[in-house]
């Protein structure tokens, strides 16, 4: 009966690391898709804008709600849609670019560049964003994405993740 408990416990123990070594997998896959929807996205845009000088009133007709409702949202909404859309990590130089160039209106602000930084300053102390090494040595901002979230936290359960196939072999 002991022999039986014992071998029941090794193989619940097996179950459990297999199902973690699948679940990691399978968020690492997931990962990846989400940075793929992300460059989609900048892409969509990008081809947008550039139909847009064909057909500049249509455009405008489409774009004029949107832009309106952009313009509603605050300068830290704006900076998390833009902070996940963006596969790479930004400055806040860079954000406040991309914000001007989405028509999001910062000349309200008499430093909009010092919003910006106590933005992301929040953003990180929130767990939603993390500084990472920017060009030349200086601070650039990247979007945490829940798949970062549950893979950190995987890691810190002392869970390897491996990138193995989806059927790795079985030990005899």
């Amino acid at each position: 009966m002991y022999n039986m408990c014992v071998s029941t416990i090794k193989d619940y123990r097996r179950a459990l690391f297999q199902a973690n070594q699948d679940l990691a997998r399978c968020l690492v896959r997931r990962q990846k898709i989400d940075q793929k929807v992300a460059r989609l996205r900048a892409l969509i845009n990008h081809l947008e804008e550039v139909c847009a000088v064909r057909d500049r009133k249509h455009f405008e007709n489409r774009v004029e709600p949107v832009v309106k409702q952009s313009l509603n949202k605050g300068i830290t909404e704006s900076a998390r849609v833009l902070l996940k859309e963006s596969s790479l990590p930004m400055t806040a130089q860079e954000l406040k670019e991309s914000m001007e160039a989405r028509k999001i209106d910062v000349s309200r602000y008499s430093n909009p560049l010092a919003v910006i930084h106590t933005v992301l300053k929040r953003l990180v102390q929130s767990g939603e964003v993390k500084v990472v090494p920017g060009k030349q040595g200086g601070k650039a901002y990247q979007w945490v994405s829940t798949t970062d979230k549950l893979l950190a936290e995987l890691q810190q359960s002392g869970i390897s993740i491996s990138h193995q196939q989806d059927h790795p072999k079985e030990r005899k």
